[in-house]
């Protein structure tokens, strides 16, 4: 298996939502609960990837407006609420409230511990999400993660996948874009990351081709995190 050269990358940086962080695991089972109160018979896996895909949306939209940034847990909230309004789902401004926060569990994947914790040492690993700063720094030291340190998209004031934020990070890094390798499960991601000059590579979670109009390819693909660390080390 041929590895990733080694010698340019000093720092690795991780998407956290979907590619940490396993959406499924943190918040269906509340949305179950909620919704089955509410006699809405969908499922809950289905509905977190429809909220997953709004809020993607409206930070995207967000970016394009020339306006101060809006936070991602604003953001997080009104879009589960629009999403709950479509699918008429009756809900409260509580209920989407208690939703994200005490009927959610943030869960990990089961690679992510065993993975990074081989890669400690190695390079300088560093989450680059577009969460608030703040929600960021929490989960990763409530579930412990291996990393040290948080970049958010809040600091540049954009979502990814704008350039501005993959320059923050470099900038934040002290590092040049082949240096720094963005490790991410969304195609869009990998392709930001590439295009502001840093390396890419994509966690084929899903089993989702990568796409890209140009054609191109991320400089690495695996279906997980191990498949990572057994490549980097």
């Amino acid at each position: 298996m041929q590895k990733l050269p080694l010698e340019p990358i000093v720092a690795i940086t991780f998407d956290m939502y979907g590619t940490l962080l396993d959406l499924v695991a943190s918040f269906a089972p509340g949305f179950e609960v909620f919704m089955k109160s509410k006699g809405y018979l969908g499922r809950a896996d289905e509905v977190v990837r429809a909220w997953e895909i709004a809020y993607l949306h409206e930070t995207n939209v967000d970016s394009l407006l020339g306006r101060p940034r809006t936070p991602f847990e604003v953001i997080r909230r009104f879009t589960l609420g629009a999403l709950f309004s479509k699918l008429k789902i009756s809900h409260t401004k509580e209920d989407i409230e208690e939703l994200v926060t005490t009927m959610a569990t943030p869960t990990l994947f089961p690679d992510v511990i065993e993975s990074l914790t081989r890669l400690q040492g190695r390079f300088h690993m560093a989450v680059l999400s577009n969460g608030d700063l703040e929600s960021i720094d929490r989960t990763i030291n409530a579930l412990n993660v291996p990393l040290y340190q948080a970049i958010s998209s809040e600091q540049a004031g954009y979502y990814k996948p704008h350039a501005g934020v993959y320059r923050h990070a470099l900038e934040e890094l002290g590092l040049s874009g082949g240096q720094v390798l963005h490790v991410a499960a969304h195609s869009w991601d990998i392709r930001g990351a590439r295009a502001a000059g840093m390396l890419g590579a994509y966690i084929n979670r899903y089993e989702i081709p990568y796409v890209d109009a140009d054609g191109s390819q991320a400089d690495l693909e695996v279906s997980g995190l191990v498949g990572l660390s057994d490549r980097l080390t």
